[in-house]
C-alpha cells in the first residue's frame, strides 16, 4: 500500500548503493526531521536527538552497499533508529533526573513498556487501520502519505477544501494511533517517522 513513496525510496536506495550522494541527501531530507522530533520527544535533549539522527544516517552511509533495495528502506531506517534510541535511553537512565522524568512521562501517558520491535508487524497493523477508514478519508490519507501529494494538490484533485483535507488526515492519524495503541516505543517511532 505504500505506492509511489515505496517506489521513490527504492529508486533512491538503488542510487545510494551505487554511491550517489544526491540519493543519500534526498533520503536524509525525507526522514531527518521526523526522526529528530521523535528522538527529542523521548530524550528531551536537543544534542542527543541530533546525535541520533546523525548516527542513524552515518550508519546508512557506511552500510549503503549492503542495503537490499528490494526490501523496505523505512524498515532499515526504523531498525537502526530504534536501536540507537534504546541505547541512548539506557545511557540516559543512569541519570536520576531523567529516570524521574521518564516515570512521570510514562505514568501520564499510560504506557506499557514492551521492547519488542517488528517493523513489518506494525506496518501490517497500520495497513489494517487504513483499510478501516471510511472510503473518502482513506482516499485522502493515501494520496497524502503514500502518493506524497500536498494538501492543496489533494483538495484540487478531489474538489474539496484544504481544511477538509487537513481534518480528514488528522482523523486518519488519530484512528491509526488508537488502533496501534501506545504500548511500545517502536510503535511511537513508526508513527512519528512514517505517518
Amino acid at each position: 500500500m505504500e505506492g509511489s513513496s515505496l517506489n521513490n525510496d527504492k529508486m533512491l536506495v538503488d542510487k545510494l548503493v551505487a554511491n550517489e550522494v544526491e540519493a543519500f541527501d534526498a533520503l536524509f531530507h525525507k526522514y531527518n526531521e521526523k526522526l529528530y522530533r521523535f528522538a527529542f520527544s523521548l530524550l528531551k535533549n536537543d544534542e542527543d536527538a541530533k546525535e541520533i539522527v546523525q548516527e542513524a544516517f552515518v550508519r546508512i552511509w557506511e552500510n549503503r552497499t549492503k542495503i537490499d533495495s528490494s526490501k523496505s528502506f523505512k524498515s532499515f531506517l526504523f531498525k537502526i533508529s530504534y536501536n540507537l534510541i534504546i541505547s541512548q535511553l539506557r545511557v540516559r537512565l543512569k541519570d536520576a533526573e531523567y529516570r524521574k522524568f521518564l516515570v512521570q512521562f510514562f505514568e501520564s501517558e499510560s504506557f506499557e513498556l514492551d521492547v519488542s520491535i517488528d517493523y513489518e508487524t506494525i506496518r501490517e497493523k497500520v495497513n489494517q487501520a487504513i483499510d478501516e477508514l471510511p472510503a473518502k478519508r482513506k482516499q485522502i490519507f493515501i494520496l497524502s502519505r503514500e502518493a506524497g501529494l500536498s494538501n492543496k494538490e489533494i483538495a484540487e484533485k478531489l474538489n474539496i477544501s484544504v481544511k477538509t483535507v487537513e481534518n480528514q488526515i488528522g482523523l486518519s492519524i488519530s484512528h491509526i494511533r488508537k488502533r496501534l495503541g501506545k504500548g511500545i516505543i517502536a510503535t511511537l517511532l513508526f508513527i512519528s517517522i512514517f505517518l
